[in-house]
């Protein structure tokens, strides 16, 4: 089975699972889902660092800016919530958007990254839309600032009109088979399953199913040439260690949420946007290459 109709397949599934379980049922998975493949997709940067090592790309220089920026996220979400807020939102657009759509498209280039943050800017906009209430209580635990619902409509209707004007910018730029009907039946997909689903279960099931896994797939070609279950496991070997050192800054922050009495959805989603910033930067270079 090809990865788009398992996806799609899996994601019809845990539908009906979200139709059958409550929230707080929906949380563990969403946890454990993000824990494991969630967080292991982006486990393995300095593999793929080492990969971009060239001329052009030092390892120990961008070892460095790696590091640096994941210590600038932590900082910005500490000092200037705000502005670092609105950072991880558009980055994660853009990286969003570049993981779904990279295979799409025939050469890469300014209208295409235009079309990346389009369709991210969309599929967060329907995930804070349909889960307005929930997004903006973690905004407010992380910035001081609530959020009304109207701002999460506008935010949603920018991502509706630029996705729809980037797909006519590069209609000749998009490959032949791609499937328009499909993509919509995707986006109304997700406008369901954000709808029936919490917040966090919902980010959940898009960033596991349609982002994590096809970029873990995506850097086990890179790294090793193809597909195969030996290679799997490899890139499960090589990333683990940076796995159990991210899961163990996880258990530090839960354990502070509770002795603190800070909502520790509010701290996972921090967590996340400390370790995306530098992984969309490698992520980005290697699209590029």
């Amino acid at each position: 089975m090809k990865l788009p109709v398992f996806s799609l397949v899996f994601t019809v599934f845990l539908l009906w699972i979200t139709i059958q379980i409550d929230s707080v049922s929906e949380n563990y998975l969403s946890y454990f889902l993000i824990s494991t493949v969630g967080i292991m997709h982006g486990s393995n940067d300095i593999s793929l660092i080492n990969n971009l090592n060239s001329k052009a790309f030092n390892f120990n220089k961008y070892l460095v800016l790696y590091i640096g920026l994941i210590i600038f996220n932590i900082s910005a979400f500490l000092i200037f919530p705000m502005f670092a807020l609105m950072i991880f939102i558009l980055i994660s657009c853009y990286h969003f958007g570049e993981q779904h759509m990279h295979n799409m498209i025939k050469r890469s280039g300014l209208l295409s990254r235009f079309l990346f943050f389009s369709y991210g800017n969309l599929i967060f906009g329907i995930l804070f839309f349909f889960n307005a209430e929930n997004a903006s209580e973690i905004i407010y635990d992380l910035i001081g600032h609530s959020i009304s619902k109207s701002y999460f409509m506008w935010f949603l209707v920018f991502g509706i009109i630029s996705t729809i004007i980037s797909f006519c910018f590069n209609i000749r730029n998009i490959k032949d088979d791609f499937n328009y009907f499909k993509e919509l039946f995707l986006i109304l997909l997700f406008a369901l399953i954000f709808q029936l689903a919490s917040l966090l279960w919902a980010f959940a099931i898009y960033f596991v199913l349609w982002h994590s896994i096809p970029s873990l797939l995506d850097q086990i070609k890179i790294i090793y040439g193809t597909y195969s279950l030996a290679n799997v496991k490899h890139y499960i070997k090589s990333s683990f260690i940076y796995w159990l050192i991210s899961i163990f800054g996880l258990g530090i922050l839960y354990f502070s949420s509770v002795y603190f009495n800070i909502n520790f959805v509010t701290i996972f989603f921090a967590f996340l946007a400390a370790i995306t910033v530098p992984h969309v930067l490698v992520m980005y270079f290697l699209n590029k290459n």
